[in-house]
């Protein structure tokens, strides 16, 4: 939309209550009428002048938000798109990226423009994370799609959990497969990938970021890393995996799996860790993709 083109810096308003039905479309109206429906979270309106408006991403809950990212934070893999890996941020999103986002507070996340953007398909994607509940628990992808401009007031995911009918698709993402890198750790994960860079070569050091990643989102072993925004927890454990590969090989994901076995039986007590052997097929993947990388 109309704010790709410039520098848009990061605002938050607090205190905003849900204006109701009001400036939605009829189709939204009658749809809030029936149900009598409270918004977890909304898009609200502030106008600039007579041609624009900033577009806010509300937290109408009763928590504070660990992060809301007003872009996208996964991606299919082009060779195998049954794989999600990490979409790294370029610096106009990591800008836009709010952490601790209060309950009735607003973050301006895009800006719409009356002329040039009412004639186009115009998306917003947002994430964020709520721990509200165990049926909310989890990573929230909100997708929606507007022919024209969005209106203020726009519902984007319903109290209980459920997708209003308008919005594309609100995705709970829980399972480990589909699991993002979050926000919160990048810098981290930056940090480390630098640090392995100096030791080694790059293509080694993305190898040891991959398996990083992929440890990081099944989240096993030392339980509860996803949440807690610990990414660095599995970094050890990945580089010395990754080393393991690169010298020794491995020809199947069984190979793969009594390396990581070994590894984390050395790190955490023989037989406390059980790698899933998911994992271990992703791990081996990861490795033929690194191999044939080199040997171009």
């Amino acid at each position: 939309m109309t704010n790709t083109n410039f520098a848009f810096e990061p605002k938050r308003i607090d205190n905003l209550n849900w204006s109701g039905i009001s400036e939605l479309p009829e189709l939204i109206q009658n749809d809030l009428q029936t149900k009598q429906k409270t918004p977890l979270f909304y898009l609200h309106n502030e106008s600039i002048d007579n041609y624009e408006d900033d577009i806010y991403f509300v937290n109408n809950s009763d928590e504070t938000l660990t992060f809301v990212a007003p872009y996208e934070l996964m991606k299919r893999d082009l060779d195998c798109p049954e794989v999600v890996v990490a979409a790294e941020p370029n610096e106009r999103d990591k800008s836009l990226t709010y952490t601790d986002v209060l309950p009735k507070q607003g973050v301006r996340i895009d800006r719409q423009h009356i002329i040039y953007d009412s004639d186009y398909i115009n998306q917003i994607i947002v994430y964020t994370m709520s721990r509200a509940s165990k049926e909310m628990w989890g990573v929230w992808r909100l997708n929606v799609c507007e022919k024209g401009l969005f209106s203020s007031s726009y519902p984007l995911l319903w109290e209980e959990g459920t997708k209003p009918s308008h919005v594309v698709s609100a995705d709970k993402l829980n399972d480990p497969k589909d699991r993002p890198i979050l926000p919160c750790v990048l810098p981290i994960r930056q940090q480390l990938y630098q640090q392995w860079v100096e030791h080694y070569d790059h293509a080694s050091a993305s190898l040891m970021r991959s398996i990083t990643d992929m440890i990081y989102r099944y989240d096993f072993g030392i339980v509860g890393c996803y949440y807690n925004d610990t990414w660095d927890e599995y970094s050890s454990e990945a580089e010395q995996i990754a080393n393991m590969l690169i010298k020794e090989g491995a020809d199947s994901a069984n190979e793969v799996l009594a390396m990581m076995t070994e590894v984390y039986d050395v790190s955490f007590g023989a037989g406390y860790t059980r790698v899933p052997m998911d994992v271990a097929e992703r791990i081996h993947d990861l490795w033929l993709r690194h191999k044939n990388t080199v040997n171009k």
